[in-house]
């Protein structure tokens, strides 16, 4: 008699390809050796611009305008972007609107009327390639006095004149930065210095003679009464920031010395950060008393002449982690950041500094029901939250990927290739394609896995060492969601087989339906054992023989929410009540783990990650450590928690993606 194919899924092994050398198991929490890096946003802020009531956040994959009350709208291509990567934004305070250059084009959005309007193309005697702009060198804009733009390129500057006229200037030195003051002198940071163009067009070298011993200056801001700031290097590459006024300069030192990273026009000021913190810089008020403090800073004048007194003083707030770039907005002090979207802080009268709130957009996270994920190397991996599209994380941002589908799950099979199970919107099956090195997803043929109701989903997706792909379903009906057994695919063949409690028996003979039941919601699978999580208690199945477990037989609660197989081969379950540990005879449910949870997995090194209300759970067996809020969590709500064969963990809040890794 052939085994049934359940069963021979589980014990077949040497059919399929061999696994890859495990990694490295992660140390204990309790070392305090791990890394934990928290996600909001998939790729970093790369330049902030405020008007208005608005204000433009441009990261490395779309540019978003949020408003007073941080309502967001994405623009995009499909919105009537002139392209898809932002280059350069330059605010046009005078007009009220803000210059966007992309790889796609120039163009300008007015904020009263909320209307962007694409600026006719260059020509080609311009010779200004906005994709090689983009790939290539970048791009700074200023807006003209008359209502044009400013845009200073690695081929030297151009102007654009509000009826789009294009007009190449003599300045062919590659530029960093440009701004303009209230009088009309354009300010230009080229790599061989400081460069002022007169409101006539005279132009005009800054240097020693001026006052600025920077050589090679990278930030522009304008200040009050027509000054310009410098931040950059001198000839012996120390950093310097420098004050001037047409053509008087003064070049200060910081002390201590700081690498200054950001730099923005604030009130009567301005506001730069460097070495983890954010300073003040204004005009000294002799008045003022200056309070000594450990963590102070002053500026030094380096070069002699008539000076006016500036001062420097640090703004008592934390700068949130991988703190990318500075804005400001009426009463708000912006930082971009690489993970976490923007941090909105309020300065009061007074100039005290408060956090208020964080501008996100959360694309990763909308419509999120789940969490799985599954790595070709360390740093690419694919990322399901049930929503639409994956991402593909390469190391340092997220990308969507994959089809324009609602994705359910990645899962990663014993020989290393990755499958996802997606669906379209709108439809009532779900699919199985193969996921290369490339990134190209291939379809399987023949799977079309199938539920009552619609908007299929699934809780679960798990391979058996055998290479058969476990699947739990769920659907929707109406409003209500409802579990729906599991599946087992075959993806060599593409055939699906369901099993569960009052189904229909299997038409094909060579294969046995088992009676798991049929709220199943998670479930893990070792060897030739699998166990699942059931709102009817605890199941497993094993010699082909189902067992459930309920609350008569020692369990807190047999509403489970998920179950995991540690490398030992102990079970832990997930339940409102706490965690329950299965001995081999019995359950026992520890006091230290006797706290609601949602989720659970085990690590090779023998520890358990749980999911939580208040954060994330680690326990060795005896102790129990908490990743929350407070050591850096953007939220204390969990979800799910997942783990990769390189033994990190991954976790999702509502808005959230933590990865906690060596």
């Amino acid at each position: 008699m052939r085994t049934p194919l359940l069963v021979g899924l589980l014990l077949g092994v040497a059919a399929c390809p061999p696994p890859e050398p495990p990694a490295a198991p992660i140390p204990p929490v309790s070392t305090g050796k791990v890394r934990v890096r928290v996600f909001t946003e998939p790729s970093p802020v790369r330049m902030l611009a405020a008007a208005e009531r608005f204000v433009f956040v441009a990261t490395e994959q779309d540019l978003e305008r949020f408003d007073d009350g941080g309502g967001v709208f994405a623009l995009t291509p499909a919105t009537g972007l002139s392209g898809n990567q932002v280059i350069a934004l330059g605010p046009d305070p005078d007009r009220k609107a803000v210059w966007i250059v992309t790889d796609g084009g120039l163009g300008r959005y007015e904020t009263q009327s909320e209307v962007y309007t694409s600026v006719t193309d260059p020509p080609a005697s311009i010779g200004l390639d906005f994709t090689t702009l983009a790939k290539e060198g970048g791009a700074s804009i200023a807006s003209a006095k008359d209502g044009g733009a400013w845009i200073g390129t690695a081929e030297g500057l151009i102007y654009v004149s509000a009826k789009g006229g294009w007009t190449k200037t003599p300045i062919k030195d590659p530029i960093r930065a440009v701004s303009r003051d209230h009088a009309g002198w354009l300010w230009i940071a080229a790599t061989t210095g400081m460069i002022a163009r007169r409101p006539n067009g005279e132009t005009i070298r800054i240097g020693p003679a001026h006052g600025l011993t920077i050589v090679a200056p990278r930030m522009l801001v304008e200040m009050p009464g027509d000054r310009m700031l410098v931040v950059g290097t001198d000839e012996a590459g120390h950093e310097r920031i420098a004050f001037g006024k047409e053509l008087t300069w003064q070049t200060y030192r910081a002390l201590p010395e700081t690498t200054w990273d950001a730099a923005t026009r604030r009130g009567n000021g301005a506001v730069v950060m460097g070495g983890g913190r954010v300073y003040r810089i204004g005009l000294a008020d002799p008045t003022r008393v200056r309070p000594l403090a450990r963590d102070g800073m002053r500026l030094v004048p380096v070069t002699t002449g008539p000076t006016t007194d500036w001062e420097i003083d640090p703004i008592d707030l934390v700068v949130p982690p991988g703190a990318t770039s500075l804005g400001a907005a009426a009463d708000q002090l912006l930082i971009g950041t690489r993970d976490l979207g923007t941090a909105r802080f309020q300065i009061s009268v007074d100039g005290r500094v408060q956090p208020r709130d964080w501008l996100r957009r959360k694309q990763m996270f909308q419509d999120a029901t789940t969490l799985s994920v599954a790595c070709a190397k360390a740093d690419d991996c694919w990322i399901a939250t049930g929503a639409r599209q994956a991402w593909r994380w390469t190391g340092e941002r997220f990308l969507a990927g994959g089809p324009d589908e609602v994705v359910l799950a990645v899962v990663r099979d014993p020989g290393g290739t990755i499958f996802a199970l997606h669906r379209a919107a709108s439809e009532a099956a779900i699919h199985l394609s193969k996921i290369d090195r490339t990134g190209a997803w291939t379809s399987v043929p023949g799977v079309a896995i199938a539920t009552p109701g619609h908007a299929p989903e699934i809780s679960f997706a798990r391979f058996a060492s055998s290479g058969a792909l476990w699947v739990g379903l769920r659907y929707r009906d109406g409003m209500e969601q409802r579990p729906f057994g599991i599946a087992t695919i075959e993806t060599a063949t593409g055939k699906v087989s369901y099993h569960r409690t009052g189904g229909e028996p299997a038409t094909d003979k060579t294969t046995r339906m088992f009676p798991i039941p049929i709220g199943v919601v998670d479930g893990d699978v070792r060897g030739d054992t699998a166990w699942f999580a059931t709102n009817e208690g605890v199941a497993r199945l094993a010699r082909g023989q189902v067992k459930v477990w309920t609350e008569a037989d020692g369990l807190q609660s047999e509403l489970a929410r998920a179950v995991t197989i540690a490398a030992n081969g102990t079970v832990i379950v997930a339940t409102g009540a706490g965690a329950g540990i299965w001995d081999g005879k019995a359950w026992e449910f520890p006091a230290a783990l006797r706290f609601e949870l949602n989720d659970v997995v085990a690590t090779r090194n023998g520890q358990v990650w749980m999911a939580t209300e208040r954060g994330i759970a680690a326990w060795d067996g005896s102790k129990v450590r908490r990743v929350d809020m407070r050591r850096g969590l953007a939220e204390n709500q969990i979800l799910d928690v997942a783990v990769d064969q390189f033994d990190r963990v991954w976790a999702r809040g509502a808005g959230s993606l933590t990865l906690i890794s060596q």
